[in-house]
């Protein structure tokens, strides 16, 4: 429902201001007409559109600030992209490929969709929008400096919001581009997607060194550090989560990364709950047992007398032929679960692997509810003393969806531990979305930077020995077949998503509404796939607009 609520909001913004144009217009207010011709806005449905000269002079005197540096610069980048055009197209045919297999023998998909509230949680949108606006204008910069450097005059920039989905594009003449020979039309051509393959190993260093980067301030491998908890999480609590909170352990399981606090939860879920190896004299001086127990409608054992929080129902979890001392012991003890727990050592699944003198007791509970143990050490820096355990008791599921885990903990109490795994998670999504631009705009497409490369690549290879119209069939059937592959990944990958959400959906230990994180190398958005459309849409249906390389 936040996504729906989100794009509602949305909506309704762009409805008032195109409602509220549409006015100014039919009034014939001349202030507001003026005003969106000098700035060069305009409005339209569920659409804004922003053109600009503004940066003309400033991008002029960039490239060619160091010319010499910039011509080899586009020239490695007009090679490699050249390089890993066949490679992009064969990509594709192996997604392709996997898609239509059984879906028990697909592999991981290389090209997934990301949609926001759904596999991209809403707290992560803000790094949607800034990495993926981000991309697009380090991707448009490359064709208006390598357009620059070999005398092409730069008409402007614009940016564009269609609905939710940032871009940005250049304005640059086809005519001039096409009067330069093919190996300096590939430079221009190509220098959208050599920024994109830049930005991508950039961002993919820089989210592998953080650690190293943030070492002096933070340590990684001591804890997991609580950054955020929501308001109606269940680990809340006078004796519950904090945020600063560094977590050690649960059940007696060390945890120093997101992954394995992960595997703990899910664990704590798939399987029966964990018993605790509790003295035999703590069983002695606090059993409050009823004198009958009884089994509730939930499947669980009611031995305790109200509904007191403090006290749980433990079960004697025994193997009578060869646990010592067990006749002694109630099946049922009614025992205060922080002081049972506290004075517990270890965790066991009978009193056979339990020390001398303790029992292996786990709390009687309802099907999907479980008693968690989190360990938490010293916070502020290791300044603060130890605290004492939290125990949660609730579906797992529930904790793992409220509480927000980094694997950084800080050295210092002043500083944020969300700011190293802020910082990670911009290079990753910077990586997804780059790369995903990257190889988009390397797939002959009509109107999509492929297109004018492969373009420029026949051309040069077969111009000496191909007449023109031989060179336009060519063209014309590796578009043809580009876009089909394209097309029908972006087909399948739906249809496959959907089939692995209903089985993931079903076999997933984290319930309710877990999601398994994407383990794509290159994932494709769902937008960062519509995003290059954007543009499509942009040259076909403007005519103002000329054709080249605007995306």
């Amino acid at each position: 429902m936040e996504i729906l609520s989100f794009l509602a909001v949305v909506g309704l913004i762009h409805a008032a201001l195109y409602f509220t144009d549409q006015f100014l217009k039919s009034c014939m207010n001349m202030p507001y007409i003026y005003f969106l011709e000098n700035v060069g806005l305009w409005i339209k449905p569920l659409q804004l559109h922003w053109f600009t000269t503004a940066f003309n002079r400033t991008v002029t005197k960039w490239a060619l600030w160091r010319p010499r540096f910039f011509r080899l610069w586009f020239s490695v980048g007009a090679v490699v992209v050249t390089l890993l055009l066949l490679p992009s197209l064969f990509l594709l045919i192996t997604g392709l490929a996997n898609h239509l297999r059984p879906v028990q023998e697909q592999a991981v998909a290389t090209l997934q969709p990301m949609v926001p509230g759904i596999n991209i949680p809403m707290k992560e949108l803000p790094y949607y929008f800034v990495t993926l606006l981000m991309a697009s204008v380090i991707h448009e910069a490359g064709h208006a400096f390598a357009a620059v450097q070999e005398d092409v005059h730069v008409n402007g920039f614009g940016f564009l919001l269609m609905f939710i989905l940032p871009g940005a594009y250049v304005d640059v003449p086809t005519e001039e581009i096409r009067a330069l020979t093919p190996f300096r039309q590939l430079k221009i051509l190509c220098a959208g997607v050599w920024h994109n393959i830049v930005l991508v190993m950039l961002a993919l260093g820089l989210g592998l060194s953080t650690p190293y980067l943030m070492y002096p301030l933070y340590d990684s491998g001591r804890g997991l550090s609580v950054i955020a908890i929501t308001k109606d999480s269940p680990a809340r609590g006078m004796t519950g989560l904090e945020v600063g909170d560094v977590i050690t352990s649960v059940n007696k399981q060390p945890v120093v990364s997101v992954a394995e606090w992960r595997q703990a939860l899910v664990a704590s879920t798939t399987k029966d709950q964990t018993g605790f190896c509790v003295p035999e004299a703590v069983v002695h001086n606090h059993d409050e047992t009823v004198q009958h127990a009884y089994e509730g409608v939930d499947g669980s054992v009611q031995c305790c007398e109200g509904d007191s929080d403090a006290h749980l129902c433990f079960e004697l979890l025994e193997d009578r032929e060869a646990d010592v001392g067990v006749a002694a012991m109630h099946p049922f003890s009614c025992l205060p679960a922080r002081i049972a727990i506290a004075r517990s050592d270890k965790v066991c699944v009978t009193s056979t692997t339990c020390p001398p003198d303790t029992h292996c007791l786990a709390p009687s509970l309802k099907n999907i509810t479980r008693l968690v143990q989190i360990s938490r050490g010293m916070r502020g820096g290791g300044l603060a003393a130890e605290q004492e355990d939290v125990l949660y008791l609730g579906p797992p599921a529930y904790l793992y969806h409220t509480v927000t885990l980094t694997s950084y903990v800080t050295k210092y109490p002043y500083l944020s531990p969300a700011w190293p795994s802020s910082l990670e998670i911009y290079c990753d999504y910077m990586v997804k979305f780059s790369g995903a631009l990257a190889v988009l705009n390397m797939v002959p497409v009509l109107y999509l930077d492929g297109y004018w490369i492969f373009g420029a690549i026949i051309d040069f290879f077969l111009a000496p020995r191909c007449d023109h119209i031989t060179r336009k069939i060519v063209h014309a059937v590796l578009t043809m077949v580009g876009s089909m592959l394209l097309f029908a990944n972006i087909a399948l990958v739906f249809r496959s998503h959907e089939q692995q959400a209903s089985n993931t959906q079903a076999t997933t230990a984290m319930t309710p509404g877990c999601k398994v994180p994407s383990t794509a190398v290159v994932q494709c958005a769902t937008f960062v796939c519509f995003n290059p459309l954007v543009r499509v849409w942009w040259r076909m249906v403007l005519p103002c607009q000329r054709q080249g390389c605007q995306g």
